[in-house]
């Protein structure tokens, strides 16, 4: 950890949003030095930058001509992250002209240590002069985190708003965190809870946030995996830069799952998928009289896939002193690589602990701490399995 991401400021409007983005960067453990055009210090001041960072704010090719610092910034780090990057210094940069600190910078990197989120009008977004400038930069192999749609600082609706902040990150850690053993394997997480409808108003349920599915989502993006989230009824928002398919009901899920699993290389399911369901929904609200449930079993989801090849992980979350016990059970019945076991008080907790088992009688204990904590190390146990399966061959 503790790697070296170079920001760029440029003069957009959402330069306000750039210190955002370095705490967050800050935050994933990354070393921050700033950089800032002169028209970006027209947005806001450097000072700000300065509170924020330890590694140094710098505006001035000249400043410390003794350093050559348009090089020397460029010692050790593994990217130079644009954030807003506005259509000037995207030209710049395509086109080689280095007239300011940054745009030296940029000419002096590898294309390939490049990161461009842009921001700006959308009739400068769809300029062709723009596209041309980011296919010639693309093509160098310079990234870059497509702007938003919505509503600009300049009254328009359109493309142009600088990416969210999460997303930028995430894409920044993707590229420098990627695992060889992670990088492009289809990765699909379940998560949140299935609703099972009884009328157009009631439904049965369970009390699952998706906040693990989430996190364990994005612990899979940063180390370079495609991944998917099958999201079922949530009460933590989505992630951003991850491909999202929404599905209701247990029926829903495995429908889902049915067509992906084919192309799956992982499945984490961590959503909570009810047990039974109404055997009859109605099409109208029921009268308090005619409210009498008659149930069913839903599909048993894991257990259809039991004899896939896919690396499968599941989640047991139980109540009672037996619940790491309960866990094996459904680890065997269900033919898994790995499950995790959880207390039924991790329910919409930020905090977890839990046991991760797998299908040898190998177990490790996770001490409680965080679901992002979690996450991570459910990376490293695929990891392992993945490794453990192609040296069976």
């Amino acid at each position: 950890m503790n790697e070296r991401v170079l920001l760029g400021v440029t003069g957009s409007i959402a330069a306000y949003k750039a210190p955002l983005v370095l705490r967050v960067l800050r935050g994933r453990s990354f070393r921050v030095p700033v950089v800032l055009t002169e028209a970006a210090q027209r947005f806001i001041g450097r000072v700000t930058f300065e509170s924020l960072t330890t590694e140094g704010v710098y505006d001035d090719l000249w400043a410390r001509r003794e350093a050559l610092s348009h090089i020397s910034l460029l010692e050790g780090t593994r990217l130079v992250l644009i954030a807003p990057a506005t259509g000037d210094i995207i030209a710049k940069a395509a086109h080689g002209l280095a007239d300011d600190l940054l745009s030296s910078l940029l000419l002096a990197a590898d294309p390939k240590l490049l990161m461009f989120a842009p921001a700006m009008n959308a009739g400068m977004w769809r300029n062709p002069a723009t596209q041309e400038n980011i296919a010639i930069l693309k093509g160098r192999g310079a990234g870059f985190v497509e702007p938003g749609e919505g509503e600009l600082a300049c009254g328009m609706v359109g493309k142009g708003r600088l990416a969210e902040i999460e997303e930028i990150v995430l894409a920044a850690e993707r590229l420098i965190r990627a695992h060889p053993a992670l990088k492009s394997k289809r990765v699909v997480v379940t998560c949140g809870r299935t609703e099972e409808e009884l009328d157009p108003v009631r439904v049965i349920t369970n009390r699952s946030s998706g906040r693990m599915g989430v996190q364990i989502a994005q612990a899979f993006v940063r180390v370079g995996a495609e991944v998917t989230l099958l999201a079922g009824e949530m009460s933590v928002p989505l992630p951003c830069g991850i491909r999202i398919v929404r599905v209701n009901s247990s029926a829903q899920m495995l429908s889902q799952l049915t067509s992906l699993m084919p192309s799956t290389d992982v499945l984490l399911m961590a959503a909570a998928v009810g047990d039974y369901a109404p055997k009859e929904s109605a099409d109208y609200k029921l009268k308090e009289t005619e409210l009498t449930l008659s149930l069913i079993r839903t599909p048993d989801i894991l257990s259809a896939f039991a004899d896939s090849s896919t690396v499968r992980i599941g989640f047991s979350v139980e109540t009672g002193e037996d619940w790491e016990q309960a866990a094996v059970e459904k680890l065997h019945q269900k033919n898994l690589d790995a499950i995790v076991a959880n207390p039924a008080e991790a329910i919409g907790s930020e905090k977890t602990q839990a046991v991760i088992i797998y299908a040898d009688g190998k177990r490790v204990e996770v001490p409680r701490t965080s679901k992002e904590e979690l996450a991570e190390r459910l990376v490293e146990v695929i990891v392992e399995l993945l490794q453990s399966k192609e040296s069976r061959g």
